[in-house]
């Protein structure tokens, strides 16, 4: 099974290597020979996964974002060689990214100087296992790169999201909906699904949906679909496992999307600052996550859905919806039965605890009575 591909990142990477340039085009000087000589082969070792913190090689999308902004930050910083920058001028250089001193080639602000940090991060500890030699020091080691880059997105929620299908033609309804309700990443996951990957669970009354692992950026996984079950079951019938599942033009579907959000709520902004008209389909897994945050008893459970392997995304998301030091159980737990049913336990543990404490009194009195006739029978 093949991974989607509609940006051609695969392509794109190819073609980089039949010419290996190393050069932004906004750039008028070229990098220096050493620079480019050790990018390059920096650039070559990602591919293959060598000397790598982390093992195998990255994908091409990862790739391609590597190659960009690692030759922006080389061409930008200005050293002839990126080998004797100071620890110093790097905090400097990324600090004025931060600060807006530093513009980007579109003349705006940076909004994920994160982003920027830990590739030059990464480049940086390749190059000391490269060496492999203590002389060699951390210059990245004031940089921040341990947080998640809370750039802004347009969110929404489950009753926006059914205002807008209430117009929308049946396909794009049913794949908006899949989008919303599994938070599954969009195109490459997204674009990869078979109708295959589609099991309808009778004794549940819904479908699950498999996300393979040839085809997801972390790990492969398998998720319940409560919210478009309902759809999906005229959607998929009479259709073959092995067809793909997404079958429009990936460019229209995307204008398709902004034109009918844009049409049902206008050019306003959201909870997440930015406008529904500039909503894009990596929109839908911040708005899922939003979604589903609220609704999971277990953090792991909820990293498992969305295919995330550390928390801080669990506390990025809370911190948005302003939950931080508030969540409670009624948060979690929003479903009348599993209430019940958790409300029913705590009322027999409640029981069992009582009786347990009204032993514990009886033992007490009982041992106290037994010291009692011990202490008259001495004295006696």
């Amino acid at each position: 099974m093949t991974k989607a591909d509609p940006f051609k990142n695969e392509y794109r990477w190819n073609k980089w290597k039949k010419t290996k340039i190393l050069q932004t085009s906004t750039c008028q000087h070229p990098m220096s020979q050493k620079n480019y000589d050790l990018v390059l082969e920096y650039l070559l070792d990602m591919e293959q996964g060598y000397n790598t913190a982390t093992k195998g090689g990255r994908s091409y999308i990862r790739l391609n974002s590597i190659r960009q902004r690692i030759v922006w930050i080389i061409e930008n910083l200005g050293i002839e060689d990126i080998t004797q920058a100071t620890d110093r001028q790097i905090l400097e250089f990324f600090n004025s990214m931060r600060s807006g001193a530093r513009l980007s080639s579109k003349g705006k602000r940076f909004q994920s100087v994160i982003d920027y940090a830990k590739i030059f991060a990464a480049f940086w500890h390749w190059y000391q296992r490269r060496e492999r030699t203590k002389d060699v020091r951390d210059i990245t080691r004031y940089l921040v790169t341990n947080e998640v880059c809370e750039s802004q997105f347009v969110y929404f929620t489950m009753e926006q999201l059914r205002k807008v299908i209430q117009n929308t033609m049946f396909h794009h309804r049913v794949y908006m909906m899949v989008l919303f309700d599994s938070g599954i990443r969009a195109p490459t996951e997204f674009m990869s699904l078979r109708v295959g990957d589609f099991e309808f669970l009778k004794d549940q009354g819904m479908y699950e949906l498999n996300i393979r692992q040839e085809y997801a950026k972390t790990f492969g996984r398998k998720i319940k679909l409560i919210l478009s079950s309902d759809c999906l079951k005229d959607f998929l019938k009479g259709r073959q496992h092995d067809e793909p599942f997404f079958t429009l033009c990936w460019e229209s579907y995307v204008r398709y999307m902004k034109r009918v959000f844009m049409r049902t709520f206008g050019d306003v902004a959201t909870n997440g600052g930015k406008s529904l008209s500039q909503i894009r389909p990596y929109d839908f897994r911040h708005s899922s996550a939003c979604y589903w945050v609220k609704r999971y008893k277990s953090e792991s459970a909820f990293k498992y859905r969305f295919g995330w392997k550390e928390n801080r995304m669990i506390h990025y998301y809370t911190k948005f919806l302003g939950m931080e030091d508030t969540i409670s159980e009624d948060d979690l737990i929003t479903n009348s039965d599993a209430k019940t049913r958790l409300e029913q336990e705590l009322e027999k543990q409640k029981q069992s605890n009582a009786v347990l404490e009204e032993r514990m009194q009886q033992l007490e009195a009982m041992i106290l009575k037994t010291a009692v006739r011990e202490i008259d029978g001495k004295m006696v």
